[in-house]
C-alpha cells in the first residue's frame, strides 16, 4: 500500500527535512529499499550515535523542530491513514515479506569504526542470509546479524551564569571543563519468515533481538564561584549586563567523576499479513516489544576551597582563567571526597500494537473512488525505579583525590585550551570503595529521599480509526480524509514532601523518613493521575496537473503531538552537587498543529525537478523547556538551584517556504553520472507563552534557516557523495527572562560516502562523518554567556561486503 508508505512519510516530512537521497552506503541503500524513514532506520549503526541523540533513545520526537526536519514531497498532506501523532515510530509497521522477493542470498560484511578524537579504532561484522524452505518458493526464511563497536572521546566546556544580588549583572559561575571516553559494543540480530499461501494471501513473522552495552567515564572540573569574594573593581560589565571578566578569592572546585555502565535489551516481535481480493487489499499486523535498560552509576565528587581565580572572555568558547597566589588547579592533592552516589537504575518498557488497512477501488459513474480505511490500537508501559546509595565522608578519615587518581596525566582538551587533571582512576576508586569502607558513611536519609523521585509508572494508549478517499477528475485530483483517536494517559510518582504541608487523604502513603539534623518529618508517597482526550484529525490535499511538466498541489492538515511520558509524571528531583532540580508537570496538554501548504512543482530534462512551497503552520500548546531559579538553605546558607520542567506554550505560528531541486547529468566532468539535490527551508516563527506575556519569542527548537545539499557522482564501478547540513540557531530553553534564554547555535555537519564495486559481488565503503568537527554550542541570554561548546570529531567507517 505505496499511500500508507507516503502519507506517513508525509506526517513527518511535511514539517522536517533529512535528504533520503543517499545512494553510497550500504546502509542507505537498505533503507530506501524498505521505504523506512530515515529516523528509523533499522540499518543505524548507534554506537556512532551523536553525544545528543544518545540520550534520546525513548524520546518523541517533536514534529517542529528543525532537526528532525525531513523533505518530503511538496506539496503533500499527512493523510488520514498516518497516525496522528507523525513521529512515532511505533505507528509505522514495514510489511515487507521474504516471500515477496524469494532469491538466495548470502552476505558477509567486515566494519571497522574509527573515531578521530580518540585515534582508536573498533571491528565489527554483519551477514545476511536468505533461503527458499521450499521447491515452489513459498516459504522463504531471512537473518541478519549484525555487530559493531566503538571508542569516542567527547570534549567539552559547559558553564551556568548567575545574577549578582549586589549589582543585578550576571557572572561566571560554574565553569566546567570535561572529556568523557565512551566504549560502545552493539549487537542486532534479526529473523523473517515469509508464507505466500496463494495468489490472495500471504503472511509473514518477524523476530528482532538487540544487545547493547557502553560505559562512560567522564572527568570533570569545575569552578564555583557564586559563594566567592569578588574582588571590588575588578570587573568588567558589558552592555547587556554580563561580566566579561573578574577575579574571586575563596572560590571552590568540585571535581566530578562519572563511572557509568549501560545495559540494554530490546525485543520486538511481528506477525502480520496480506489479503489481495478481487475488491479489497488488506494488510494487518501485530507487534510487541520489550525494551530494558539497567545503568550502574558511580557518581563521585570532590571538593576544594579557598581557591582565588580571575576570568577573561576575550573567546566565549574559551574564556581565559588565571590563578593567583598559591591556587594551582593542575594540584588535587587538597581535593577531598564529598560525596559518592551509587545509582542502580532500571528501565522496563513494554509496548503492544495492532493495525488494520483496507483499501479498494469504487466506480462512480464513468469515476473512480479509491478509498482506505483501517484502525489502530497501541499502548505502552513504562517502568522506572532506582536505588541511590548516598555517602558522605566520614568525619575520622578523609579520602584524598590523589589517593585515588591516575597514575598518567591526562594531557589537554579542546584543541590545547585547557590542561586537564589527571583526575580519578575508576578501578582505584572502586577498589577504595568495596576494601576501605572507613572513608566512607552512608545516610540513610539522603538514600531515601532522593531514590524515591526516580521511581515512575506512564501508561499510553492510543485507539484510532480513518476513512481517506482519493479521486482523479481529469487534471484534478483529490484526497479527503479524516481520523479519530482516542487517548489514554496514567501515571504514577513517587514524591517527597514535608509532614507540614501533606494532604493525607492525596495518593498512597509508603514510609515517613525523619530529617536527622533538624528532626522534621518527610512523608514519601505515590502520587496518581489520568487523562484521556479525544481528537478529529482531518486532511485534505488537491493536485492540478498544468501541462505534462508542471503541477499544483494544495494541502491542509491537522497533527498532534503527545508529551514525553515521563514529563506527565508528578515528580520533583533535587540534584545536590549539581544544584540542580527537574520536575515533571501532569497538567501537560498535547501539542495540536495545523499547517497549510501550497507548491509549484516543475519537472522537466533540462531543469531537473524543482519544488517551491508556501507554508502555514499553527500551534496550540507547544511544549518548551522552563528554565527557572531557586533558592535552598542547605545547612542555613542560601543556595541556588536551576530548575527546569516542560511546560505548554500558548500559541505559536510558522510561516515560510520551502525550495527543493533535484537534477541527474551524463558525462559531466569526469563522472560518468552525477547528481545534485538541494533543499532549504525558510522560517519565520512567533510564540507566545503565559509566563511572559509581554515577549514576543521564537518557536522553540525551530531554526530560521535549514539547508541541506547532496553532490554524488559515478565513474565507473566508484560512488562519491557529499552531503552537508546547515541549521541556524534556535531558541532551546525558556527562562525567566530574556537574559535567561538559552539559544542552541548554528549547526553545521558534512559528511562523505565512498563505495567501489570491485566485482559484482565485492564492494568496498569508505565513510567520512562530521568532517568539519563543528561543535555543539548554546549560550544562555548573550552571546557571551555562552553555556556549552562541545566537539566529538570526526569518524570513520570501513567496509568490505562479499555477496555469494
Amino acid at each position: 500500500m505505496n499511500s500508507v508508505y507516503r502519507n506517513i512519510m508525509a506526517a513527518a516530512g511535511t514539517l522536517s527535512c533529512i535528504l533520503l537521497t543517499s545512494t553510497v552506503s550500504n546502509a542507505a541503500e537498505e533503507t530506501t529499499n524498505a521505504k523506512a524513514p530515515a529516523t528509523q532506520s533499522a540499518a543505524k549503526d548507534e554506537t556512532n550515535s551523536s553525544p545528543r541523540e544518545r540520550g534520546r533513545i525513548l524520546v518523541k520526537r517533536n514534529p517542529i523542530a528543525s532537526e528532525y526536519q525531513i523533505f518530503g514531497d511538496s506539496g503533500t498532506a499527512a493523510g488520514a491513514d498516518a497516525d496522528g501523532e507523525g513521529v512515532d515510530f511505533r505507528a509505522f509497521f514495514p510489511q515487507s515479506n521474504p516471500a515477496d522477493d524469494p532469491s538466495e542470498l548470502l552476505k558477509i560484511g567486515y566494519t571497522l569504526n574509527y573515531n578521530d578524537q580518540s585515534g582508536i579504532g573498533k571491528s565489527g561484522y554483519n551477514i545476511s542470509w536468505k533461503h527458499a524452505l521450499d521447491s515452489k518458493q513459498k516459504i522463504v526464511m531471512a537473518a541478519q546479524l549484525r555487530h559493531s563497536a566503538s571508542d569516542r572521546l567527547i570534549e567539552h566546556y559547559e558553564s551556568v551564569w548567575s545574577e549578582r544580588s549586589e549589582d543585578g549583572n550576571y557572572y561566571l559561575d560554574r565553569p566546567r571543563f570535561s572529556y568523557d571516553e565512551i566504549l560502545t559494543e552493539n549487537t542486532v540480530a534479526s529473523a523473517q519468515i515469509g508464507y505466500k499461501a496463494n495468489d490472495r494471501n500471504s503472511f509473514y513473522f518477524k523476530t528482532y533481538r538487540q544487545d547493547y552495552k557502553d560505559h562512560a567515564y567522564r572527568n570533570r572540573l569545575e569552578l564555583q564561584f557564586a559563594g566567592a569574594d569578588l574582588i571590588e573593581d575588578s570587573q568588567s560589565i558589558t552592555e547587556d549586563g554580563s561580566a566579561s571578566e573578574a577575579i574571586f578569592n575563596n572560590a571552590s572546585s568540585r571535581r566530578y567523576f562519572g563511572d557509568t555502565t549501560n545495559t540494554r535489551t530490546r525485543v520486538h516481535n511481528s506477525i502480520g499479513g496480506t489479503y489481495t481480493g478481487e475488491e479489497w487489499t488488506v494488510d494487518y499486523v501485530v507487534y510487541m516489544q520489550k525494551w530494558n535498560l539497567d545503568t550502574e552509576w558511580f557518581n563521585w565528587n570532590f571538593t576544594e576551597s579557598g581557591l582565588d581565580v580571575g576570568y577573561e572572555i576575550d573567546n566565549p568558547y574559551k574564556p581565559t582563567f588565571t590563578t593567583y597566589n598559591d591556587t594551582n588547579l593542575q594540584n588535587q592533592s587538597n581535593a577531598t571526597l564529598s560525596s559518592l552516589r551509587i545509582h542502580d537504575t532500571h528501565t522496563r518498557d513494554r509496548d503492544l500494537a495492532a493495525r488494520i488497512d483496507a483499501d479498494r477501488n469504487i466506480s462512480l459513474g464513468s469515476r473512480d473512488l479509491w478509498i482506505q480505511t483501517g484502525g489502530l490500537h497501541r499502548e505502552k508501559e513504562r517502568e522506572v525505579w532506582q536505588t541511590i546509595q548516598v555517602y558522605f565522608p566520614s568525619s575520622d578519615n578523609l579520602l584524598y583525590l590523589t589517593d585515588v587518581a591516575n597514575d598518567e596525566e591526562f594531557g589537554s582538551i579542546l584543541e590545547g585550551y585547557f590542561e586537564m587533571p589527571t583526575g580519578l582512576d575508576p578501578a582505584k576508586g572502586r577498589d577504595a570503595f568495596y576494601n576501605n569502607p572507613e572513608y566512607f558513611a552512608a545516610n540513610d536519609y539522603r538514600q531515601a529521599i532522593e531514590s524515591a523521585p526516580q521511581s515512575y509508572t506512564a501508561k499510553e494508549s492510543v485507539t484510532s480509526a480513518y476513512l481517506l478517499g482519493t479521486q482523479k477528475t481529469g487534471d484534478w485530483t483529490f484526497e479527503i480524509g479524516g481520523r479519530l483517536e482516542h487517548t489514554e494517559t496514567e501515571t504514577r510518582g513517587t514524591v517527597v514532601i514535608p509532614e507540614s504541608v501533606n494532604d493525607a487523604d492525596e495518593g498512597a502513603y509508603l514510609e515517613t523518613v525523619v530529617n536527622p539534623s533538624n528532626g522534621e518529618a518527610q512523608i514519601i508517597k505515590d502520587l496518581y493521575s489520568e487523562n484521556s482526550y479525544d481528537n478529529f484529525i482531518p486532511s485534505a490535499e488537491a493536485t492540478y496537473q498544468l501541462s505534462d511538466s508542471d503541477r499544483i498541489k494544495a494541502a491542509w492538515f491537522q497533527l498532534l503531538m503527545r508529551p514525553q511520558y515521563y514529563n506527565i509524571v508528578d515528580y520533583r528531583r533535587i540534584s545536590v552537587p549539581t544544584r540542580s532540580i527537574s520536575e515533571g508537570n501532569p497538567e501537560l496538554s498535547p501539542t495540536s498543529i495545523d499547517k497549510a501548504r501550497l507548491s509549484w512543482i516543475r519537472d522537466n530534462e533540462t531543469l531537473g525537478s524543482l519544488a517551491f512551497e508556501l507554508y502555514y503552520i499553527q500551534i496550540e500548546n507547544f511544549f518548551y523547556g522552563s528554565v527557572t531559579d531557586e533558592v535552598i538553605l542547605e545547612d542555613g546558607v542560601p543556595q541556588t538551584y536551576r530548575v527546569s520542567r516542560v511546560e505548554n506554550g500558548e500559541k505559536a505560528n510558522i510561516k515560510g517556504f520551502e525550495i527543493q531541486w533535484n537534477k541527474t547529468i551524463n558525462d559531466f566532468a569526469i563522472f560518468d553520472t552525477s547528481t545534485a539535490t538541494l533543499a532549504y527551508t525558510y522560517s519565520d516563527s512567533e510564540a507566545t507563552v503565559q509566563s511572559r506575556p509581554e515577549d514576543i519569542l521564537t518557536t522553540p527548537e525551530r531554526s530560521k534557516h535549514l539547508l541541506k545539499l547532496n553532490l554524488s557522482g559515478r565513474i565507473g564501478n566508484y560512488r562519491t557523495e557529499l552531503e552537508y547540513a546547515y541549521q541556524s540557531k534556535a531558541l532551546d530553553d525558556l527562562g525567566n527572562s530574556v537574559e535567561q534564554d538559552v539559544y542552541r547555535e548554528p549547526v553545521v555537519s558534512l559528511s562523505w560516502l565512498n563505495r567501489y564495486s570491485l566485482d559484482k559481488t565485492t564492494s568496498l565503503n569508505l565513510n567520512f562523518a562530521n568532517i568539519t568537527d563543528h561543535a555543539e554550542r548554546s549560550y544562555e541570554g548573550s552571546p557571551i554567556r555562552v553555556t556549552g561548546n562541545q566537539y566529538s570529531s570526526w569518524f570513520g567507517t570501513f567496509n568490505l561486503t562479499k555477496t555469494f
